[in-house]
């Protein structure tokens, strides 16, 4: 094997820093802005919307004519016997949390990049979006190496914290984890008015999934960005494929209508697994196919993404 063979194979199984960091020169493709409109536009018929910057207690004073009760300091005002108001100032940060799926079936691809790959750079570039809109980014992995979490910190020093946890989830051991579980953590740190992104293939979502993420949009807005292989989405015609996973190329044989069955069967069910956990528990899906360029793909679905939606859902019907 050619060194330029093997730099190939890297680039498309391997999540790489280098890579990551390039992800910068697309942040004026989809920008924070472009995020709100997907996601309240995606959301269709939900009660949702995007929420706004929080507020952030700064003082408390003696209560004025005027002030609004809903803001009254009663420590303050039980302590000192006279009546205190609490003021409050805008956050100047929105915190925006990447919750990546790293679970071996990120790990898979019968052309172009693992889904691994594509969903981290998908995440770096929406990270340095934040960043560049001056917003707070925080990650959140799950699978290989278990749960990690780096809370949402500020500017280029946090968005390389992020890369440097991308890159160590992808080479960590191997500990399949369900979304529901890393949903539960995130919950437990997360501040009100946040913008979660759920990068996944959703395989694995665990028992208690729908719940945490019906609970998780009272407070915040959540937006599924769901990688999948063509091979995941129809059944193929018949006939021998290569795949690659992170044991290697195999051979897939189709030709036998058994195989063809099983792996009909379980299209059908992870794809109403999607319609029953993630869109009826109010969570707008962006879907990304491996074989496009994620690029345009991301781009397309922000700016028209009523149109992504009902695509996808019509080609699932």
């Amino acid at each position: 094997m050619t060194a330029e063979i093997a730099d190939t194979i890297t680039n498309k199984t391997q999540v790489l820093a280098k890579t990551l960091v390039n992800t910068r020169r697309h942040v004026r493709l989809f920008n924070l802005t472009a995020i709100k409109k997907a996601t309240s536009a995606i959301s269709g018929l939900h009660d949702s919307r995007f929420r706004g910057r929080g507020m952030d207690y700064q003082e408390s004073r003696a209560y004025q004519a005027g002030d609004d009760i809903r803001n009254m300091d009663w420590r303050v005002t039980a302590r000192t016997g006279i009546a205190h108001t609490k003021l409050f100032q805008e956050e100047r940060e929105r915190p925006i949390y990447l919750l990546v799926d790293c679970n071996q079936s990120m790990r898979f691809a019968t052309r172009g990049q693992f889904k691994s790959v594509i969903a981290a750079q998908i995440a770096a570039a929406l990270g340095w979006s934040a960043v560049q809109q001056g917003d707070r980014v925080g990650i959140m992995t799950y699978g290989y190496g278990g749960i990690d979490i780096l809370k949402a910190t500020a500017g280029k020093r946090g968005m390389m914290a992020v890369i440097q946890q991308l890159v160590k989830a992808d080479h960590a051991a191997a500990a399949q984890v369900p979304l529901d579980l890393a949903l539960k953590q995130l919950r437990s740190i997360l501040r009100p008015g946040s913008l979660v992104l759920i990068l996944s293939d959703f395989f694995d979502l665990g028992v208690h999934c729908k719940k945490h993420l019906v609970q998780l949009r009272k407070h915040n807005d959540v937006l599924a960005v769901y990688v999948s292989d063509p091979f995941e989405q129809q059944t193929p015609p018949p006939a021998l494929y290569g795949v690659h996973n992170d044991q290697g190329n195999r051979i897939i044989n189709i030709r036998n209508r058994k195989t063809r069955t099983q792996l009909a069967q379980q299209q059908a069910y992870q794809q109403q697994q999607l319609l029953d956990i993630i869109i009826h528990a109010g969570v707008p899906i962006l879907p990304i196919s491996t074989s496009q360029d994620w690029v345009s793909q991301v781009k397309q679905g922000l700016n028209r993404p009523q149109q992504a939606m009902q695509q996808w859902l019509k080609d699932k019907s």
